[in-house]
C-alpha cells in the first residue's frame, strides 16, 4: 500500500511527524504549534515558535515529485523573481545554511524534503471582484514571463515541464493519462482522445519559440496572490516548470469557462497582461487550446487521486467541462469536425 492509499487522517499524522523531526533544523523547538495549511501535493504546516511568535510555512514534500535540485531550482527563481521586483515569501535557511533538507522517521520507509518559508500576514487576493482580480493576474503573470525571458538559468536548473510528453503521452510521474479518469463513460473517452489528437497537431503548429514558451508559474490563480499589507506575494511554486506562457492563464480561466462573465475576465486579464508587456490578438485567440491543455492536466490529477474529497467534487464538474471546452477547441482545430459526446 503506498502513502497514498491510507487514508487521508493518517497520511497527515506521518506528515507531522516528519515536520516535528524537521523543525529542529531551522531552529525551532520540537514543542512548536504546527497548524496544517494545505495537503495536496505537499503537507503545508504554520509553524509558530512557542517563545517569541515567530511563524514561518514549512513543506513537506511528497515523494516522486520533486528532487532536492528541483526544489532549489524552485526557490531560485523565487529569489531572482524578489529580485526582479515580484514579492515572493522569503526562503528562510537551515541552521546549516541549507535551503532544502531531507528528513526520515521511523514510520516511513522513504526520506522526505522539506523547505521552510517566511510567514506572509495577508488573505488570499479577494474575488468578490473577479474582473480586477483577472487584471491584476494578468500583469502578475506578464512579469513573471519577462523576468523568465531575460534571466539566465543557473546551470544545474532542473524543473518539470508541462508539454506533449507530460500531459499527451502520460509520462508525467504523478498525473495519470487524462483518457484513463475513472468516471469517464466510452463515449467520453473516444472525445478525449480525438481532442489529444487534434491538440497535439496544434501544439506543433504553435511551437515553442521563445516568445511563447519557457518559465511559468503553472498554477497562478487569485488563492496564489497574497494580499498583504505591504502588498502582493505570489505562493504556491511547487508546480513551476517549463510550459508555453499561455498556459498560466488558462490554469486560472479555466473553470470560468461557459459563464456569462467569462469575456469579462479574459478582456481584463488581456487588459493587465498588455500593460506590462506585448500580446498579440493571436495568442489571445489561441486561449481554447491551452484551457484544453489545463483540462487534459486536471482529468489526470484527480484520477491520481480518486479517493480524495477533492476529486470527489470536482472530477463530475471537469468532465463536463472539458466536453464544452473540447467543442469549442475542435471546432478551430479538429479533423473531424464534432461528434456525440455523452
Amino acid at each position: 500500500m503506498s502513502f497514498f492509499d491510507l487514508p487521508i487522517d493518517q497520511q497527515i499524522a506521518l506528515a507531522e511527524q516528519v515536520a516535528r523531526a524537521a523543525i529542529g533544523w531551522w531552529d525551532f523547538p520540537a514543542t512548536a504549534d504546527l497548524a496544517l495549511l494545505k495537503h495536496r501535493e505537499n503537507s503545508v504546516f504554520r509553524v509558530t515558535h512557542p517563545a517569541t511568535g515567530q511563524r514561518a510555512v514549512l513543506r513537506v514534500h511528497r515523494t516522486g515529485y520533486q528532487t532536492a535540485r528541483s526544489v532549489l531550482s524552485e526557490i531560485r527563481w523565487m529569489e531572482a523573481l524578489n529580485d526582479f521586483g515580484v514579492r515572493t515569501p522569503a526562503v528562510l535557511r537551515t541552521r546549516d545554511g541549507d535551503v532544502v533538507r531531507e528528513v526520515t522517521v521511523p514510520a516511513l520507509p522513504e526520506p522526505r524534503l522539506c523547505d521552510m518559508l517566511e510567514w506572509v500576514d495577508g488573505q488570499p487576493l479577494a474575488e468578490d471582484d473577479l474582473v480586477e482580480a483577472f487584471r491584476i493576474l494578468g500583469e502578475l503573470h506578464a512579469r513573471c514571463h519577462a523576468h523568465a525571458r531575460q534571466w539566465t538559468l543557473p546551470p544545474d536548473f532542473e524543473r518539470q515541464a508541462w508539454d506533449e510528453a507530460a500531459l499527451l503521452d502520460g509520462q508525467h510521474p504523478i498525473i495519470a493519462p487524462a483518457w484513463e479518469n475513472w468516471a469517464l463513460s466510452e463515449a467520453q473517452c473516444a472525445f478525449v482522445l480525438e481532442c489529444r489528437a487534434a491538440l497535439r497537431t496544434r501544439l506543433q503548429q504553435w511551437g515553442k519559440p521563445p516568445e511563447r514558451y519557457g518559465l511559468i508559474h503553472a498554477d497562478l490563480m487569485p488563492e496564489n496572490l497574497i494580499a498583504a499589507p505591504d502588498g502582493l506575494r505570489l505562493i504556491d511554486f511547487d508546480d513551476c516548470g517549463f510550459g508555453w506562457y499561455l498556459y498560466d492563464p488558462a490554469s486560472a480561466l479555466l473553470f470560468y469557462f461557459g459563464q456569462d462573465f467569462y469575456p469579462d475576465l479574459v478582456r481584463s486579464w488581456t487588459a493587465g497582461y498588455r500593460s506590462v508587456r506585448p500580446l498579440a490578438d493571436e495568442d489571445v485567440n489561441e486561449l481554447p487550446t491551452f484551457l484544453m491543455l489545463r483540462c487534459f492536466y486536471g482529468l489526470g490529477w484527480l484520477h491520481e487521486r480518486r479517493n480524495s474529497e477533492a476529486a470527489q467534487l470536482f472530477n463530475e464538474p471537469l468532465v463536463m467541462l472539458t466536453a464544452a471546452v473540447g467543442e469549442t477547441f475542435l471546432r478551430r482545430h479538429g479533423a473531424c469536425g464534432v461528434g456525440h459526446r455523452t
